[in-house]
């Protein structure tokens, strides 16, 4: 059995809070990008490892006792923690379908259980409901699967995107915390466009507006100055998404590798979360 979770980069967030995690969470939007994080595991030991090495000790613990099964989980994913992808949600996703699956388990409450460590550990508010759903995944309703809301548009159009890591990794709470009254607000609106629309131009747009008065543009309108065939980009932490014309897209990757950069060419994921089964239903 192989668990295959999408990385997600949200362009609009506006926290809302609860004290029930499951409650809590984020209204907004964001792509589900064709790079996906890929578990396998076997029964055993109860530890999650990510690119061979063990991560969220704590968190696999409650994992294994909410599942009633010791797993340990293996995940790989192209792309580290912190950096703004959605791979701690995509970390705990698989490791939480992939141990309640084996356990006979509800996937509902997998994902649910994902969301809820995500929230206490303060590394996320709806990347596993819109890792869950998929395409552009926009969030209507804060919280985890079976609490909040989110659906799916698969924009139309062949839409190529590269995925840059711009190296600067900044932890959720850090972020959050400079987030005002202001700009939530600011953010609502820009959501009711996107909402309204359905329009990848306008969601591009409303993400940039709104990353823009949380981080650092500089560096990326340095990066991105002169390079032909860019229809739009925004970023979020270390996470740049660039949307780009078919035909310039070796040239742009070549420009990007000459910068000491290391572009991932993707698209957007039409699908959320998937098992895909094997012979062995134990492993």
């Amino acid at each position: 059995m192989k668990v295959i979770t999408p990385l997600h980069v949200s362009g609009l967030w506006i926290p809302i809070y609860s004290d029930d995690p499951l409650k809590t969470g984020s209204i907004g939007a964001g792509i589900n990008l064709s790079i996906y994080a890929v578990a396998t595991g076997r029964k055993g030991s109860c530890r999650v490892l990510l690119n061979n090495r063990e991560v969220f000790t704590q968190h696999s613990k409650v994992v294994c006792s909410g599942a009633g099964v010791d797993v340990e989980s293996n995940i790989y994913i192209p792309l580290d923690l912190g950096l703004g992808f959605g791979v701690s949600a995509a970390t705990l996703i698989s490791h939480s379908v992939y141990s309640f699956t084996i356990a006979g388990r509800p996937f509902l409450k997998a994902l649910q259980l994902a969301h809820k460590l995500e929230v206490e550990g303060r590394t996320g508010l709806g990347d596993v409901i819109a890792e869950y759903t998929g395409g552009l995944a926009i969030r209507v309703s804060p919280g985890a699967p079976g609490f909040g809301y989110a659906y799916r548009v698969i924009p139309r159009g062949d839409v190529r995107l590269l995925a840059v890591s711009m190296g600067v990794h900044e932890e959720t709470p850090s972020m959050l915390s400079r987030m005002s009254t202001s700009l939530c607000e600011y953010g609502e609106v820009l959501l009711k466009k996107v909402v309204e629309s359905e329009d990848l131009m306008v969601y591009f747009e409303s993400s940039r507006l709104f990353t823009s008065r949380l981080f650092d543009y500089s560096i990326v309108e340095r990066v991105v100055s002169g390079l032909n065939g860019i229809v739009d980009y925004y970023l979020k932490k270390s996470a740049l998404i660039m949307w780009v014309e078919r035909e310039y897209l070796g040239e742009v990757i070549g420009e990007l590798e000459r910068k000491r950069l290391k572009p991932i060419p993707t698209t957007i994921s039409q699908v959320g979360v998937l098992i895909a089964h094997t012979s062995n239903p134990s492993t």
